[in-house]
């Protein structure tokens, strides 16, 4: 779900970088919509049908990372395969720090919660559950956990698409490289040709041997990963061509459609395939952000979330282990605002309890997540630059 923000289009000058930051606030706002949405409570807020599907908004992550990834390094790899490893590592840099820290978080949380059920104080389950297994764990550094290797999420569960952005990130700078063999004039028709190739099989993987199709996560989402990333590699082979000027009419209607499909779509079955071209038509559109909602988008607030978006993404379920477990010990004193309906852990009482701990919920996922951005992903994105900096600027031994 990640993205670099420094690309600049072809239509404005190299002197001025520019940032997709409409589309930075999508993400954004799509972050906090699964957040909200594995917070379980009776509250109207995750009722919502928007809420309860906004796991649809992963694929969006998908697509816009496809997307400025192609813009940002795809002609760039392509002319020099010695920007593959730079590229590499700073991607690496952009997804390993947060996660590392979140699932030392929460091995630290799973260990205090065993030490106390030992002493006898259950806490609940939910850092510890018997899938959590120190097993996972060296997978889960290595950043490949979500590749098919467990029949089950494991530890921080929504990392398991940051582990598929991996796999699509080293897909794309293969494609890359195959692409750069051709002739300079030939080279960006064969990169765009091999992207629909790889996201059409990775589509009908997801539609004809995924059990899940587009709820795939842990076994099939590799495949889901693809599907939406060389969606958006295609996305920004065409808004080159063709950069969309719709105004806000042309803004709105996406909105519209993209609000319905996430919300109405039928959860099983080939429709739900539909969202990532949904997906691909809203960043070919807001990328060209000519509308006053894009204008809206690039306000201080929607700016600072879509900068927080990884943090959002990645934080929440460890703040919602603490949520539960003191959800857990109030119901055991007498205050019972934890229970289980069909089978789901979640928050219970009157509504007005529900909406008001969402909200303190989402403020501090917020304010977590702020913190986190400045003091965990920044430095992490400054220590592997330099390191891509200084990889890029070595000599070749095979040229000296």
């Amino acid at each position: 779900m990640t993205a670099d923000r420094s690309a600049a289009p072809a239509v404005f000058p190299a002197s001025k970088p520019h940032r997709f930051q409409a589309l930075d606030a999508w993400r954004g706002i799509c972050a906090v919509c699964v957040a909200l949405e594995h917070l379980k409570t009776t509250s109207l807020v995750h009722d919502n049908a928007l809420i309860l599907r906004s796991y649809r908004f992963v694929d969006f992550f998908f697509v816009l990372s496809g997307f400025v990834i192609a813009y940002a390094y795809g002609e760039r790899m392509q002319a020099d395969r010695a920007a593959i490893k730079p590229f590499l590592i700073r991607r690496i840099g952009r997804l390993w720090p947060l996660h590392v820290v979140v699932l030392a978080a929460l091995v630290a949380v799973s260990g205090a919660m065993a030490l106390a059920a030992r002493a006898g104080l259950s806490l609940g389950h939910f850092a510890s559950a018997d899938k959590n297994t120190l097993g996972a764990i060296p997978l889960n550094l290595l950043l490949v956990h979500g590749w098919g290797f467990f029949d089950h999420l494991t530890w921080n569960g929504q990392s398991w698409s940051i582990s598929t952005e991996l796999f699509a990130y080293l897909m794309f700078a293969a494609v890359c490289a195959l692409a750069g063999r051709r002739p300079r004039q030939r080279s960006s028709g064969a990169l765009w040709g091999l992207a629909a190739v790889l996201g059409v099989a990775a589509a009908f993987v997801v539609a004809l041997v995924a059990p899940a199709g587009m709820r795939s996560t842990f076994d099939f989402g590799v495949a889901r990963c693809v599907y939406g990333f060389m969606a958006g590699v295609l996305v920004c082979g065409g808004w080159r061509r063709y950069a969309p000027k719709l105004g806000t009419l042309g803004e709105l209607v996406v909105v519209i459609a993209v609000v319905a499909a996430v919300a109405w779509l039928p959860a099983e079955g080939w429709p739900e395939l539909l969202v990532t071209p949904l997906f691909a038509i809203t960043v070919w559109v807001f990328a060209s952000e000519d509308g006053q909602l894009s204008r809206a988008l690039r306000r201080a607030w929607p700016q600072a979330i879509g900068a927080w978006s990884y943090s959002i993404y990645m934080v929440h379920a460890l703040l919602m282990v603490g949520f539960l477990t003191a959800a857990v010990i109030a119901t055991k004193r007498g205050i019972p605002v934890f229970g289980r309906i069909d089978g789901v852990a979640m928050f219970v009482g009157p509504a007005a309890f529900t909406l008001a701990l969402t909200l303190a919920y989402l403020a501090l996922v917020l304010v977590v997540s702020r913190f986190t951005y400045r003091h965990i992903e920044l430095p992490g994105q400054r220590w592997f630059g330099r390191w891509a900096a200084a990889s890029a600027t070595k000599p070749d031994p095979a040229r000296t």
